[in-house]
């Protein structure tokens, strides 16, 4: 069961297009589950969950050289939610994070 950390502002404040952490949970027990609705990029053959719009959930790539990436490749499961390059929300072992600017 995935946990919901709350978003440090009222959720009225939340970008209208920008998915719940709520949704972005299911969508990434779909990622990390496999199944239907995942697709891998080409070139780097990371998984990724499409959500609204123009928004994707992406798993952490192990090959980089960050914390996160280090966290990934101990076991833990990563993914970020993006939109046009910018990080909307963090999710860490089924904990969703929402992001603020």
């Amino acid at each position: 069961m995935a946990t919901v950390t709350k978003h440090p502002t009222s959720p009225q404040s939340r970008e209208p297009d920008t998915p719940s952490a709520a949704t972005i949970a299911v969508a990434a027990e779909k990622l990390f589950g496999g199944g239907r609705g995942v697709s891998r990029f080409a070139r780097s053959g990371m998984r990724y969950v499409k959500l609204s719009g123009n928004i994707i959930l992406v798993e952490q790539n192990t090959k980089k050289r960050s914390v996160w990436a280090a966290k990934a490749r101990l076991g833990q499961r990563i993914a970020w939610v993006m939109r046009n390059g910018d990080y909307l929300a963090r999710v860490v072992d089924g904990e969703v994070v929402m992001l603020t600017k």
